[in-house]
């Protein structure tokens, strides 16, 4: 049996990518998706959608995970991650991080000018913002940020539970950050679903060639 062909996979991750931004342009033509608008009014107080449901302290949850995704405490952890490799003399592992974090900025600026879809106006922004829409640059970015540094990080760890609590904290991390854009309502779900797709893809692009190009990078 032939062996599997190696660019088939980082092939069929660009495919994904790109029927992803399709679908953000289709969303942008033709409206938000049939799931947006519930799901965008469930956080919301029946009687003021002005005000998120629950009690007085989910907003200020919500905030403080969207916080988790601004550019500065990002930058921050990946400073501190790049500078600790580089401490450690693994500069390969170092650039390997930087560029997928710098590549990552530059993939969801290109797409929110290139997409152009609009804000959602539903319900009242509980946040400042300032962009557009698609995709969502807190979820894409945050989710490569945390992920990639524990990916490279989990592996200098020795001992197995504290290594998967790593990798636990940062998917419910970046799964937060992603959730606390609609709660806030200043994302339809479907931004913030296209850009975990985008982010987790685009993540496994660099795994797929680093392994074949550059398999020190990630050692």
């Amino acid at each position: 049996m032939n062996a599997r062909p190696y660019w088939l996979v980082p092939s069929l991750l660009l495919i994904v990518i790109a029927a992803t931004i399709v679908c953000g342009f289709a969303l942008t033509l033709d409206g938000p998706a049939n799931f947006d608008a519930p799901i965008l009014m469930w956080f919301r107080n029946s009687n003021d959608t002005a005000q998120l449901a629950g009690l007085p302290w989910v907003t200020q949850f919500w905030l403080s995970m969207t916080w988790l995704g601004n550019t500065t405490p990002r930058l921050l952890v990946a400073g501190l991650a790049i500078l600790g490799l580089v401490l450690l003399r693994r500069w390969r592992s170092a650039l390997f991080v930087t560029g997928v974090l710098v590549s990552g900025i530059a993939l969801s600026t290109l797409i929110k000018g290139w997409v152009g879809r609009p804000r959602p106006q539903l319900v009242a922004h509980l946040d400042q913002v300032s962009s557009m829409s698609f995709p969502s640059g807190h979820a894409l970015n945050s989710t490569l940020f945390y992920l990639t540094i524990t990916l490279i990080i989990a592996p200098l760890i020795t001992h197995r539970i504290a290594r998967w609590f790593l990798y636990g904290l940062a998917i419910s991390s970046s799964l937060a950050i992603g959730i606390s854009r609609v709660a806030l309502g200043v994302h339809w779900p479907s931004d913030v679903l296209a850009s975990w797709v985008i982010a987790y893809c685009w993540l496994g692009l660099w795994v797929m060639l680093a392994k074949h190009y550059w398999p020190k990078a990630l050692t």
